[in-house]
């Protein structure tokens, strides 16, 4: 019984010596750089090289949390070992136990720190990486605001296109007013005007007067000669006797008109 007991604490002592070495390799000896993937990447964009550095920080971050949960088992299976053993009166295999558990322990620690200082690694690389992608596109802004700047001439262009509108603007505001000012006829008066616009009236019913007097005179000359006409048209003939009695009715202007334009129809 103790024999076994002997060659198991032998065996988990190789065991950590094995791990120990291992634990020594991964943390104190330096990784020699690979070559190839020095070239690739310096090939790569910086945003490449970046994801591919916070996947590798993510990814080892995850091997030493699996490695922290191997050391915990370890440390837990070294207790119970030691506790066992201390019931068994085996105070030097007990002892083994002990100082297994501790190199184990203080491989934990370094882990812990180690993954602590990966950790601030990705943040900063990630936080790095969002600056960056920032300061692209604030860069890329300001050359296209630098542009459009340019293509407006600049600030002092803008300025005096402005006050051109408003110079326009307000000529043409000038423009407007004076079209719908009203246009002064001279220096006359009002009097004066009344005074021309009577004269013209008067003048206008004197024509209309002359021509209403020639009118009459025409047509009295028309009658009178319309009655010569029909004079000289009667036979030689005894006149008759005097009329015992007084016509009717005398001639009216109808009638004369109506004698008239049967006199010229004949001739």
């Amino acid at each position: 019984m103790l024999s076994k007991v002997a060659r198991g604490a032998k065996d988990s002592e190789e065991e950590g010596i094995k791990e120990c070495s291992l634990s020594m390799n991964l943390f104190g000896r330096k990784k020699q750089p690979d070559i190839g993937a020095q070239s690739s990447s310096s090939g790569s964009s910086s945003e490449a090289t970046a994801k591919a550095a916070i996947d590798k920080l993510r990814e080892t971050t995850e091997t030493l949390e699996k490695k922290e949960e191997h050391l915990l088992r370890k440390i837990d299976g070294e207790v119970k070992q030691a506790r066992t053993f201390n019931s068994a009166g085996k105070k030097r295999e007990a002892l083994m136990c002990i100082k297994r558990k501790k190199m184990y322990e203080k491989q934990l620690e370094q882990i812990s720190a180690s993954k602590m200082t990966l950790e601030t690694q990705r943040l900063a690389l990630e936080n790095l990486n969002i600056n960056r992608a920032a300061l692209q596109a604030q860069k890329a802004g300001a050359d296209a605001m630098k542009q459009m700047t340019s293509q407006m001439g600049g600030v002092e262009a803008v300025e005096d296109t402005m006050d051109s509108v408003e110079e326009q603007l307000a000529d043409a505001d000038e423009i407007g007013q004076a079209m719908a000012r009203p246009v002064q006829l001279g220096d006359a008066d009002d009097d004066e005007l009344l005074a021309e616009l009577e004269e013209l009236e008067e003048f206008e019913q004197e024509g209309l007067d002359r021509k209403l007097t020639s009118v009459k005179g025409a047509a009295k000359n028309e009658e009178s000669a319309y009655e010569e006409a029909e004079l000289e048209s009667w036979p030689s003939a005894p006149m008759p006797s005097a009329p015992t009695s007084m016509p009717s009715a005398a001639m009216t202007d109808e009638d004369r008109e109506l004698a008239m334009l049967e006199a010229s129809m004949a001739m």
